[in-house]
């Protein structure tokens, strides 16, 4: 995690050492000094070390680099720690603790200086680099993997690309598989290359497993072997690194050279109609090397390539999109399993051990790797209820135990991974097992912790993003939800959780804490992340606390919230925390003590409390103390939200009372990039409403959620002003401003995401959409809920110009019929119709010509979807829940039609609970 550490690092100085730190210029050459250390390092891991030869050498320098900038940063922090609180520390003691910084800073900076002239010398001694190949484990090879006759849960998929390599069309095509390690890639190929069908349809047929670490001219020779029909003795002896062992080959081809290897390849299939497969792709490359070797004759040739990196498949074939592997449902699961566990002699298992079996294959969540390896150890125990009951109990750490078969594949992948997104994989370990975590949450814990690279042109949540959509093209994460193409919620799976918890574990990078820890805690002192299980919590931040620690997660496995105190946190020892995230305890009162974490980034709690504020008692003499310089002032700061001078993400869940205030206070901490307020309705204090001269700007806030509309009344009017770069605002709508909120919201020019919650609303089919130019005009996604409003006020809705997300809900709009008008919704990618009582749709596809999504929720008297909607050419999904039959009836129609003009890519899900 060296490569980890060293961009935290970088960014705590860029948050916390600012113009009034009050350094001496040595002070300031040092840090900057520093800063150039730590890029070089930076660089380094980034190339030289993710192509070590040596891999012992490489972890071993990996480790050093990750202890000293560990070292470095908590010297830092601890130093600002103690500025922060000069108010109550004396003078002697502040010189001391300056001393002590120096000295510290001096000797890690000697450190740095060490490892630097290392790399150094290491950058120019090109022996220990592999070629620019990864040196990871595995290797090429020629020989297809066996598979038995008995293939579940795949038979549509054996079907579909069966039709692609025997259809009509004559031109070269490339078929490419993707999926998760153990998901039955390499399975369903070789069921491919195998089938009679196959076989008698083409005249040459190939295989190579290329690997992580592939030799081009292996590869070559490899395909060679089928086509010209050399034995397996001939080509392992030519494969010899020995000269003297290899044996020559008719032609003298153990002359040639990887370029003229690679056109004899082209020469014999030059004619013929092949089927080339290339399993377990890992990189670029290793297909570049060799595709100018296969010839395209117009007579029907295919190629299958297998990769769990969808970069690579799209790579190779741009132009159709991959095959993706699916998890295998309950149903198949079972049948898997049954059929490796029970022989034709033994019959079938009983009801009570299909009923356990059932809830084994559930807990393998669907991967075939793991139901295999769990039914090895079922075929070897007695059939009883006894056994496999223990076996259900333990699904994870018998798959974990066996490593040749799993951990070493989920390593393969991690191993694989750049620098920069081990540490982003890794913590999805952190977040319970069976639940699926919103994508705002991951990004905002990613940002806080520092792990993304600062880009000139882009937003760190942007960059975030790119991250998440990586590892998910590397099968590492599940996209469990999109809406408009971006991923709005994700989770792994279990078993691959497992390998992130030990992983995580075995490289100090998390730790999560349980009630056995608690008798031998010994373990826990070296790490920075911890995750404790929620009802130890009061006596974990008691006992076991330490300044290293950098992450405290609370883990809640109830739906309850557990009571806590301020005391609790009185004795809290995780002094430099930036992230505490304590939403599963309820606080009365907000808990003053959290106020001393100045290097905290990331608060998240629940509480009946409002947030503290000065600013209320210093009343407009507020703005002026925040305009003090941090060195020049002489009081210690009040107590106040605005303490969390570095808080970037900010979560509150309100309870227990109808309204809380947002402090002026807030308008102080110039850090934030997140507000989500949640429970209650939120009022800007007076202070903020009011006009004040030279207003601090929250440049990089960009959310907002969720406040009242009499914030944007006409009495007390925000001032938009100072959140230019707001992109998601949340407002709830009340029946006393809705005529007048939207007025301003057109001044938001960033505004990307609005939700509208209207409440107390009696007046039926009173509009409050009276004009589509009241809205923001970058506005892509409109979620409104209650409101009660005519459906003819959708006229102004579809011309909002940018808008391709739409949600409608909880009775948003009211009345029998929505007849969709002309010219609207020209852009509109995604609607969700929920809780609505419309009966009769109205809509041609002329209505919604880029419609690609639509979703239908609980609308039990919606009759049918419009057929129209069918003929729009970009839709892709129709998603069904607990609606009448006849919907469903009308989107399966929907689907035959569509499937009878040849079109198999319209999705049709249905869950009628």
């Amino acid at each position: 995690m060296a490569y980890a550490a060293v961009t935290s690092l970088l960014q705590t100085m860029d948050l916390v050492i600012s113009p009034d730190a009050n350094f001496t210029p040595r002070d300031d050459d040092r840090f900057a000094s520093l800063v150039e250390k730590l890029m070089h390092l930076k660089g380094f891991l980034e190339v030289s070390v993710r192509r070590h030869g040596d891999l012992e050498k490489g972890k071993i320098l990996e480790r050093r680099i990750e202890e000293v900038v560990h070292r470095a940063e908590d010297i830092i922090e601890m130093h600002f720690y103690g500025m922060r609180s000069k108010g109550e520390i004396k003078k002697r003691s502040r010189r001391k603790d300056y001393k002590i910084f120096q000295q510290g800073m001096k000797e890690v900076v000697e450190q740095i200086n060490s490892i630097e002239e290392e790399t150094a010398t290491g950058r120019g001694d090109q022996s220990n680099l592999h070629s620019g190949r990864y040196i990871l484990g595995g290797s090429t090879s020629w020989h297809a993997p066996n598979c038995e006759s008995t293939i579940v849960g795949m038979e549509n998929d054996l079907v579909k690309i069966q039709d692609q390599l025997t259809g009509s069309s004559c031109n070269l095509e490339i078929t490419t598989i993707v999926g998760m390690g153990g998901i039955g890639k390499s399975t369903l190929a070789k069921m491919l290359y195998d089938d009679p069908l196959i076989v008698y349809h083409f005249y040459v047929r190939a295989w190579i497993t290329v690997s992580q670490d592939y030799r081009v001219k292996t590869m070559l020779l490899g395909l060679i072997r089928f086509v010209a029909q050399l034995t397996d003795d001939v080509c392992a002896k030519y494969d010899e690194p020995d000269e003297q062992n290899r044996v020559v080959l008719k032609d003298g081809i153990n002359q040639l050279s990887d370029q003229s290897l690679a056109e004899q390849l082209y020469r014999s299939l030059k004619g013929k109609r092949y089927l080339i497969v290339m399993d377990d792709v890992w990189c670029n490359d290793a297909w570049d090397d060799v595709r100018r070797s296969f010839p395209d004759d117009k007579n029907g040739s295919r190629i299958i390539l297998t990769s769990r990196l969808k970069e690579v498949a799209l790579r190779v074939n741009a132009k159709s999109a991959p095959h993706h592997m699916q998890f295998l449902s309950v149903d198949e699961g079972w049948e898997l399993l049954k059929s490796k566990v029970f022989s034709k002699r033994q019959g079938c298992a009983s009801e009570e051990l299909e009923e356990i079996g059932r809830r084994i294959v559930d807990k393998c969540r669907g991967l075939p790797l793991a139901i295999v390896v769990i039914a090895g150890h079922l075929s070897k125990t007695d059939k009883n209820v006894d056994v496999w009951t223990r076996v259900a109990d333990n699904v994870g750490s018998l798959v974990a135990k066996n490593q040749e078969q799993f951990s070493n594949i989920i390593a393969m992948s991690y191993n694989h991974l750049p620098h920069h997104l081990k540490a982003c994989f890794l913590y999805m370990g952190a977040f319970p097992e069976n639940i699926d975590v919103p994508v705002w949450r991951i990004i905002a814990l990613w940002i806080a912790e520092g792990f993304l690279k600062r880009e000139m042109s882009k937003i760190l949540e942007k960059v975030a993003e790119e991250y998440l959509e990586d590892l998910i093209d590397r099968s590492l994460i599940l996209a469990e939800k999109r809406i408009n193409g971006r991923v709005s919620t994700c989770r792994i799976h279990d078993l691959v959780r497992e390998f992130c918890l030990r992983q995580a574990e075995k490289e100090n990078f998390w730790y999560v804490m349980r009630r056995r820890d608690l008798l031998s805690p010994e373990g826990l002192q070296n790490h920075r992340r911890l995750c404790v299980h929620s009802d130890i919590f009061p006596y974990a931040v008691s006992e076991y606390s330490n300044p290293q620690v950098r992450t405290l997660l609370s883990s809640n496995s109830s739906t309850g919230l557990s009571f806590l105190t301020d005391s609790v946190l009185s004795c809290l020892g995780f002094k430099l925390l930036r992230i505490l995230d304590l939403i599963s305890y309820y606080f009365s009162d907000f808990p003053i003590q959290v106020l001393k974490l100045f290097h905290l980034r990331y608060l998240a709690l629940s509480t009946s409390g409002e947030l503290p504020t000065k600013a209320s008692k210093l009343g407009r003499d507020f703005g002026k103390w925040c305009n003090i310089p941090f060195s020049k002032r002489t009081t210690n700061p009040p107590i106040s939200i605005s303490n969390l001078v570095n808080l970037q993400i900010l979560i509150v869940h309100w309870g227990m009372r109808e309204s809380h205030n947002l402090p002026l206070d807030i308008q102080m901490m110039t850090q934030l990039r997140h507000i989500h307020l949640k429970g209650a309705v939120v009022y800007f204090d007076d202070l903020f409403l009011t006009e004040t001269k030279n207003p601090l700007v929250l440049s990089n806030l960009q959310t907002l959620l969720t406040v009242s509309s009499a914030n944007f009344s006409r009495k007390k009017m925000f001032p938009m002003a100072i959140v230019p770069n707001l992109k998601k605002l949340g407002i709830i709508v009340s029946d006393k401003n809705r005529d007048f909120f939207l007025n301003d919201l057109s001044s938001l020019q960033c505004l990307e995401t609005l939700k509208l919650t209207f409440v107390d609303s009696r007046n039926e089919n009173s509009s409050a959409v009276s004009r589509w130019d009241a809205f923001p005009p970058k506005l892509r996604a409109l979620t409104l809920c209650g409101g009660h409003l005519p459906w003819e006020d959708m006229v102004n809705i579809g011309k909002i110009p940018e808008l391709e997300v739409l949600k409608v809900k909880d009775r948003a709009f009211v009345g029998r019929i929505w007849e969709t008008a002309d010219e609207g919704f020209l852009g509109l990618k995604f609607l969700l119709l929920e809780k609505n009582e419309i009966e009769i749709w109205e809509a041609t596809s002329d209505h919604f010509p880029r419609l690609q999504h639509l979703v239908l929720r609980m609308c039990g008297c919606l009759e049918e979807i419009p057929f129209g909607v069918g003929e729009i050419p970009t839709l892709q999904m129709i998603e069904i829940y607990s609606c009448a039959h006849s919907v469903v009836s009308s989107a399966k129609r929907i689907q035959d039609e569509q499937q009878s003009y040849g079109n198999d890519d319209l999705e049709v899900r249905i869950n009628l609970v």
